[in-house]
Formats: structure tokens, C-alpha cells, sequence
């Protein structure tokens, strides 16, 4: 098994046809047929079963997908860093943030990048079930994230960075658009809003706020990111709470935003890193980070 084949695999995955994933790879068909079968030996099963009309991922190919990407990214995402390395870029850091984020983030980084221009940074934006996981498995240096998502104990240290806090988002064609905000008019409504599951923090605030103001909302669609209760609002979809940054970040020309009054509507953010960091470009980072927001406390 080499990348290659892995990115073999992956084309033909991505196109269903095989003469396509070769065109795409600059290869013949019999050769891109030629390495599916070495990956194909290589593990024992097969990986597509293929007919004169039609090519569809077995069972095991299935299954093997999603590995297969991993190890492709893991692989190019290495051989980046050591081409980094070779062309003089003295150092790396990785950093996980949530969307809500961004403006903070970019401060930090004109400011960074500006004093340390040769260290490389490696940013992923996470939802809040993927950015508490990644907290809990020490894989970044640093996350911009949420107060309560950072770990109890001793593991983590932070600074908070800013406050954003909940805003009603409705269709800007929607009624309720022109009126004042009045929870007591808004049980017959659709709500959207992240799930449970993908978004507990949020999604356990978004309650807390419903239910202070005696409203039960009337939940027709649930998401995995709160990107999407955006846009769903934007198509006329339902109303829904969501973070203010999200207004400014995203595409919401057709959604109206609305205060909702409250100090519990407000959420605090961090910079989250871990105590025994021993990265050098990463304790660079932190000093940039502490020099921008360490008078918040």
C-alpha cells in the first residue's frame, strides 16, 4: 500500500469511473485498475464492484474511505511541514477555532505574523463537539473556543479573549422582522438550532435562554453546525438563537437579527493552550496572545 494508491482509490470513490479518475490523475484506465487491485491485494478485500454500467463501493470500501483520506492528509500535511522545514521556516504551530472566532484570530495572527513572519501556522475551524474532542486528545497548540469548553483540572490554561452573546435570528421577510421581540408570540413558530450531540455548549445556552423566558421552542430542524441554522434561517426555513459573531462572519443578507436582552445571553471566549507546552514557536505565539488580551480578566 503506497499514497498513491491511496489517492487512486479515493479519485475513483469521488467519481464512480474509473476512466474519470484516471483523466484526473494523468493516468490510463488499465493503470489506475492496475494500482485498485495491488491496494485491493494488498488488504484482502475488495473495494469496488464494477459491471458494464456501473462501479460501487463495496462494503469494505466503504468503511475504508474515510481512512484512506486520513492517511493521504496526515501524509501531505507532513511532507508540507518537512518542505517547510527545509525552506527555512523556523518553527510551526497548529490552532483549532471556532468560526465565532474569527475575528480574534485574525487579530492574533497580523500580530504574530508580523514579529515572527518564518513560523508556519496551521489553523482548522471546529464545530463545538470537534473542538472539545481535540481539546481532550492535546493535538493543537491552541484553541479559540468557548469558556466552557476547555477541560476542568489543571490540564489547561487561558486567557479570555472577547464576549459575543445570542441574538434572534428570523427571515428578514418574516413578520416578526419589523416588530419588537416578544417570546410570548413565538411558540407557533419553526425553530432551527444546532443538535445536541454536535453542539452541547451552544446548544445548551440556546435552552437556557428559551427557558428564562418561559418559551418552549417548536423544534423542526436540527444541524451539526450552527453555519447551517444560519443559512436555513436565511432560507425562510424557521427563526432561530445564534451567536451575533455569526452575522458577521456569514452570508445572511436575507435574516434579521434581533437583541435579546439579558446578561445570560452573553458567551465568553478563550484562548485555551496547554500548561506543560513545550513547543518554542507556540510559547512565541502565547506571548503575542498575552501582550493582545492578557488585561482581560
Amino acid at each position: 500500500m503506497d499514497i498513491n494508491q491511496l489517492k487512486y482509490f479515493i479519485s475513483v470513490a469521488e467519481t464512480l469511473n474509473f476512466t474519470e479518475a484516471a483523466r484526473r490523475n494523468g493516468l490510463t484506465q488499465p493503470a489506475i485498475s492496475h494500482h485498485i487491485g495491488e491496494l485491493e491485494k494488498s488488504l484482502g478485500s475488495k473495494l469496488f464492484i464494477r459491471n458494464r454500467r456501473s462501479v460501487t463501493l463495496t462494503k469494505s470500501g466503504q468503511k475504508f474511505l474515510p481512512y484512506a483520506v486520513e492517511m493521504v492528509e496526515i501524509a501531505e500535511k507532513a511532507a508540507f511541514q518537512i518542505k517547510q522545514l527545509e525552506e527555512g521556516f523556523k518553527g510551526h504551530i497548529s490552532i483549532a477555532a471556532l468560526t465565532t472566532s474569527s475575528a480574534v484570530l485574525s487579530r492574533c495572527l497580523s500580530a504574530f505574523s508580523s514579529k515572527y513572519p518564518d513560523i508556519n501556522v496551521d489553523i482548522n475551524f471546529t464545530s463545538g463537539r470537534s473542538q472539545v474532542i481535540a481539546m481532550n486528545k492535546a493535538k493543537y497548540d491552541f484553541h479559540f473556543a468557548v469558556k466552557e469548553m476547555v477541560p476542568a483540572g489543571e490540564t489547561f490554561d487561558y486567557l479570555v479573549s472577547h464576549r459575543d452573546r445570542l441574538v434572534m435570528a428570523v427571515p428578514s421577510n418574516h413578520p416578526l422582522a419589523n416588530k419588537p421581540l416578544d417570546f410570548s408570540q413565538l411558540h407557533n413558530e419553526r425553530f432551527v438550532t444546532v443538535t445536541e450531540t454536535d453542539g452541547p455548549a451552544l446548544y445548551n445556552e440556546i435552552m437556557k435562554v428559551c427557558s428564562a423566558r418561559g418559551y418552549k421552542p417548536k423544534i423542526t430542524c436540527q444541524y451539526d453546525r450552527a453555519e447551517a441554522v444560519l443559512l436555513s434561517v436565511g432560507a425562510g426555513l424557521g427563526i432561530a438563537i445564534i451567536p451575533e459573531a455569526l452575522s458577521k462572519t456569514f452570508y445572511s443578507e436575507n435574516v434579521t437579527f434581533k437583541e435579546i436582552p439579558g446578561d445570560d445571553t452573553f458567551r465568553t471566549y478563550v484562548i485555551a493552550w496547554h500548561r506543560d507546552m513545550t513547543n518554542p514557536a507556540a510559547q512565541l505565539f502565547l506571548r503575542v496572545v498575552k501582550e493582545l488580551f492578557d488585561d482581560k480578566k
